[in-house]
Order: C-alpha cells, then structure tokens, then sequence
C-alpha cells in the first residue's frame, strides 16, 4: 500500500506542476530559472533508453561504454551551451519561430519545408517515444503488482495530461523536477555497486582480469578494436552529436534570456548529466562482476542489478529515477510531436480543446506502437535520432554559421541527401540492420560503419559546395571593407 500511494503521489505532483507553472503559449516558455532549464535539458536529454537500455550495454561492452557519457557531458551539453543554444534562441526570435522546423522554413523561405520536417520529426519521435514508454513500463510493472501494458498505458495517460495542461513551460517544470530524482536514483546506484565490489579500483582490477570476448576483444577496460570499437565511437557520435539537431531539444534553447545565461547552463547541465549517464553506467559496467557472465538480456540487467543491490526504499528511489527519466523525454516527446503535427503540418494555431486533442491523438500512437514493437529499445534511439540528424543537422548547422543566405536549394538538397543517405545504409551497408532488410551488407569493416558517419559527412558536404559562393562574397565583402 505504501508503494502504492508514493506512485500515486507522483503522479498526482506531476500533474499539478505542469497545471501550475503553465504558460500563456503552449509551444513556448515563459520565464524560467537557470537551475530548471539545466535540470529541463538533462531530463530531456536522457530517458530510460539510457538507463535502461544503454546501461544495460554496459554489462556486455564494460567500461568502455563511458566514453559516450564523456561524449553527452562535452559534446552533447558543453558544446552546445558554448556555440549553439544562444544563435539558435537570436535566430528564433529573429524569425519568431515557434518550432524548429518553422525556423527553418521561415529563415529559407520555404514553406513547405516546415510540413516536411515537422511530419518527419512526428513521424520518427513517435516511434522513439514508444521506445522510451516500453523502457519506463518495464520498470513500473517490475515495481508495482500490474502487467506491463496496464503500466505503459497508465503513463501514456499521465505523460498527455501533464502536457495538454502545462504547455512546455510546465513541461519545463515537470521535467526539472525528474531531473533531480534523476540525479539522487543515480548516486543511490553508483554508491551501492561500488561497496558490494569494495571501492572503484578493486572493481577496475576485478574487471581487468576478465578475460576478452569476441567483442570485447582489448578486456572490459579498454576500447575494443574493430567493429566493437567502431559500434562504440558511433554511440558516442549518435547521441552526442545527432542530439545538436533533435527537434525536442533544440526547443529548449527558446528558453534563453541572455548569452550569459547560456554559459552559466552549462556547468550545471554537465554536473547533471555526469551522475546521471556516467554513475548509471559505470555501474552498468561494474555489474558483471556481481551478476556474473549469463545474467541474460541487455534489457533486464539494470533492474536485475537494482532488485540485487538496493533495500526496498532504494529499489524504489531508483525506479522513480528511471521513470522520471522516461516521462520527462516522452513529455518532451509529445510535446514537440503535437506541436510539429498541428503547428507545422496542418499549419493550425493550437489552443485549448484542439492542443490537448492532439497531444493525446500522438501519446496513444506511441503507446500502440510500444505494445507492437519487439527490438531493444536501444536500436530504436539510434536508428530516430540518426535520421533525425541526417535530415535536420546540416541545415540547422548551416542556418546557425551562413545565416538566412543559406539558401533554399541547399537546404533541401542536403537535408534528402543525408535522409535518402541513412536509410540506404541502414537498408544495404550496415549489417545489423540490412541483413534483415535486404539480405546483404558492405563488405568487411565498411558494414560495420554506423549511418551516421556515412549521411551528415555526405549532408554537411552538400550544403558546404552548395553555399560556396556565399562564404566567397562574405570573405570578399569582409576585404573590401578591411582596405
């Protein structure tokens, strides 16, 4: 009964910040704190497919996995609150853009850009969003007495009504909140795993001494060569680099006041996010040595290794984690899906009945999909984001260096290029997805090379021959005035 009422407290809180903290517009912010939109883009930021499905890797791969927490601290948080949050907030109230693919359009003048982009971001964000949802349904209904369908559609449910209520400023809040559960579920974890392998170094040692696998084929300490290392450098770049373009987090940046406000962000966002991904993973990589070499699919070990490790209280404490950390992605989620669908496909204004008609329309097809949807919830996160990224990232690169000279022609041609790109080789060259596609794969080291590192290269060239001529006359102009 106890733990009944604690999720049902929740839940309740929940809802009730999003009513509360509301703002007059639901596609944007009204003011908000440094501490919220630090702790907002953390918890948007990392969802169960990290701490579930990610750190679950971390029993298979060792600690080699950490490298992809470096890489969302520095490259996924630092980089982007140095160089990219402030231009993307000026080009967005330049533009007075509600969303980022209405930016896009706006600064191209383009207008069927905005439908194109806003119908394929809602299109792959509902599929991710059932990933995150399957992720958050496996924990609950591990810690509550209800089968996993009861629970991944009661937080479908909880996720609509706090959105359709709180707009994103309450999604904001909300969020802000979860990601300081976040951050206590994380230090509960790390803490726990490493007394039960008596201190850090005795777990590094320990580790060390395991014997290579053929995927790990350097031990569990160091990065593996060929294909286990490039599997690992592609995690690293998918969600550290692919997330600069991610509709639901470019978003957050329309929250910024000042320059200085971005700057000051940072180091709490990257604090955050270091406990949140890195404890979680270094104990993902420690579990090995306490479930031993069979403790079965990728997907149970974290709870497995939750249940083993914490007291009730604990158990719970981390739960909350894992499910703060779904349900403030999936808030985002809905939030930007409902906004593309209605704001930037149908071109409608949203408000009120219709606003909350939507988001629930986009939460009940991520819950149907979830329900259908048999691949590890890892697989999904990156095969969205790497489209996501091949569509959207060089042109928001270009729109943020070039300016509003980028010029239609480029943007489209290197947005399809990079889509047509990623899904060719998903579908014909990387081998763990085309062997089950079309039956074939490139040869030798090249089927192991992710998409991404085949669609923005080919995306980012696109734009940067099609633009030549506009970084000419700028360097040309920049002479002239000089003498």
């Amino acid at each position: 009964m106890t733990t009944v009422l604690v999720w049902t407290a929740y839940g309740i809180a929940l809802v009730l910040v999003a009513r509360l903290s509301r703002g007059r517009d639901v596609l944007l912010p009204g003011k908000v704190s440094v501490l919220i939109q630090a702790l907002a883009y953390v918890a948007t930021y990392v969802s169960a497919v990290a701490l579930v499905g990610f750190a679950g890797l971390c029993y298979n791969w060792g600690l080699q996995m950490v490298m992809v927490a470096a890489g969302n601290m520095w490259l996924g948080t630092w980089f982007v609150y140095r160089f990219l949050a402030w231009p993307t907030r000026l080009w967005q109230r330049k533009l007075r853009a509600k969303t980022p693919a209405r930016m896009l359009s706006a600064a191209t003048g383009s207008p069927a850009l905005k439908v194109y982009l806003g119908f394929l971001s809602s299109i792959l964000l509902v599929v991710y969003a059932s990933a995150v949802f399957k992720g958050a349904a496996i924990m609950l209904s591990g810690t509550l007495p209800i089968s996993q369908n009861a629970a991944l559609w009661a937080l479908v449910g909880l996720v609509a009504l706090s959105v359709s209520w709180g707009g994103l400023r309450g999604v904001l809040y909300t969020e802000a909140l979860q990601g300081g559960i976040m951050v206590l579920g994380a230090i509960s974890l790390l803490v726990v795993t490493l007394r039960a392998i008596g201190g850090p170094i005795e777990g590094i040692n320990a580790l060390a001494a395991l014997p290579p696998t053929p995927q790990v084929n350097n031990g569990f300490t160091a990065l593996s060569s060929g294909e286990g290392g490039l599997f690992i450098l592609s995690l690293v770049m998918v969600t550290s680099v692919g997330v600069w373009a991610q509709p639901h987090l470019v978003q957050r940046h329309f929250a910024l006041k000042s320059s200085r406000e971005s700057r000051r962000i940072a180091p709490f966002a990257m604090l955050a996010i270091g406990i949140v991904v890195g404890g979680t993973y270094f104990a993902g990589g420690f579990s090995r040595l306490i479930l031993g070499p069979e403790a079965g699919h990728v997907d149970g070990i974290i709870p497995l290794l939750v249940n083993r490790l914490l007291p009730e209280a604990g158990a719970q404490l981390f739960s909350l984690a894992i499910i703060s950390a779904s349900l403030s992605t999936a808030s985002a989620l809905m939030h930007i899906v409902a906004a593309g669908f209605g704001h930037d496909v149908l071109n409608r204004h949203l408000e009120g009945r219709e606003w909350q008609v939507t988001v629930a329309l986009c939460a009940v097809a991520s819950g149907i999909f979830a329900t259908k949807n048999l691949q590890i919830i890892a697989i999904i996160c990156t095969t969205s984001w790497t489209i996501i990224a091949a569509a959207i990232l060089a042109p928001y690169l270009g729109l943020l260096v070039i300016g509003d000279r980028i010029g239609k022609s480029a943007v489209w041609a290197s947005s399809l290029g990079g889509l047509a790109s990623a899904i060719a080789w998903y579908a014909a060259g990387y081998r763990p997805t085309s062997m089950g596609i079309l039956h074939t794969a490139a040869p030798g080291i090249l089927g192991s090379l992710h998409p991404f590192f085949v669609s923005i290269p080919l995306s980012l060239l696109i734009i940067a021959v099609m633009t030549a001529p506009e970084w000419m006359g700028a360097r040309e102009l920049n002479v002239n005035r000089k003498s």
